[in-house]
């Protein structure tokens, strides 16, 4: 990830930088934002009333759709599943030629990006519905998805094209917007925790005296993944074992495998028909959507009320 000029490889870490330090707030804010929703709760069990526009907080089953799980085969209401290579490596060419003619400076200093290796990416079932007594509501984590992605799409918009021309290809940083939207959204929606452990590494090689090939390296390790609905993290090995699913969403994103490539998939899921608790806002038509930044929408197995 690099720019058209000197820059290199650095902004497109800051481009991550400044979409997570974006949201920073919420986090900061989190436990005032707690203690106000479990407020919220409160006064709805005291009065649960429906109205549109206004918080709403069920129990029931998360029934439907009946998806299967890429990984395991296992039939749920719900996942997010972020699929990431063990390695990643970009390499890219700078030229630097530096002439200095009676004073005024010429040549460039410019940057050019030759391959990227590896990938990560996220990939959701999208919404679900659960059933509360007799009445059944459309739960919408797409709605959170969308809103951290409008935000994102004003931070990196003004570099895409540039990271375009750089030769970044496209795919791979829509993949790593969504990435990181999905990680902060997921934070929000089941406390989705899976924090990432990067060991980087740089190479330099020389074809000429102009040019300079950077090749950085980083492999990446996930030891636990934490949340509010179930959660775990799987280490695959491609020719060895793993899973057929994955393997097609590696493929259709345009990705190839050498055999022995790790791969590693963190996943938060919700199993067919298991009981919920869920907390949004009502949206007047069967559906509980994230509408508040107070509000919020959140799903949990344990009454989030008492936590």
């Amino acid at each position: 990830m690099a720019s058209s000029d000197s820059g290199g490889l650095i902004i497109f870490g800051i481009i991550i930088l400044l979409i997570i330090g974006l949201f920073a707030y919420s986090y900061l804010n989190q436990r005032r934002i707690a203690n106000k929703q479990k407020a919220l709760m409160k006064a709805f069990r005291a009065s649960p009333d429906i109205v549109k526009d206004k918080p709403i907080f069920i129990q029931g089953q998360a029934q439907a759709p009946d998806m299967i799980l890429p990984t395991t085969g296992e039939h749920v209401a719900y996942y997010g599943m972020f699929v990431l290579s063990k390695e990643t490596a970009v390499t890219d060419t700078r030229s630097n030629i530096s002439l200095d003619i009676n004073g005024i400076p010429l040549g460039t200093n410019r940057s050019h990006i030759n391959s990227v290796q590896g990938f990560h990416f996220f990939e959701t079932s999208g919404d679900f519905t659960v059933a509360s007594g007799s009445a059944y509501y459309f739960v919408r984590p797409s709605g959170i998805l969308a809103y951290f992605k409008k935000g994102s799409d004003m931070v990196s918009g003004f570099v895409g094209g540039q990271l375009k021309n750089a030769g970044m290809p496209d795919g791979v940083f829509q993949d790593a917007m969504t990435f990181t939207n999905a990680q902060v959204a997921l934070r929000m929606f089941c406390e989705f925790n899976a924090p990432l452990v990067e060991d980087h590494s740089r190479r330099f090689s020389h074809p000429s005296f102009t040019k300079t090939n950077t090749t950085q390296r980083t492999s990446i390790t996930i030891v636990t993944a934490t949340a509010r609905i179930d959660s775990r993290v799987q280490n695959y090995m491609a020719g060895y074992n793993l899973p057929q699913g994955i393997s097609d969403l590696i493929t259709k994103r345009g990705f190839t495998l050498a055999e022995k490539d790790e791969v590693i998939v963190v996943e938060v899921f919700i199993p067919l028909n298991r009981e919920v608790f869920v907390f949004g806002t009502f949206d007047g038509d069967r559906s509980i959507i994230y509408a508040d930044p107070d509000v919020q929408l959140l799903v949990s197995y344990t009454d989030p009320e008492t936590l």
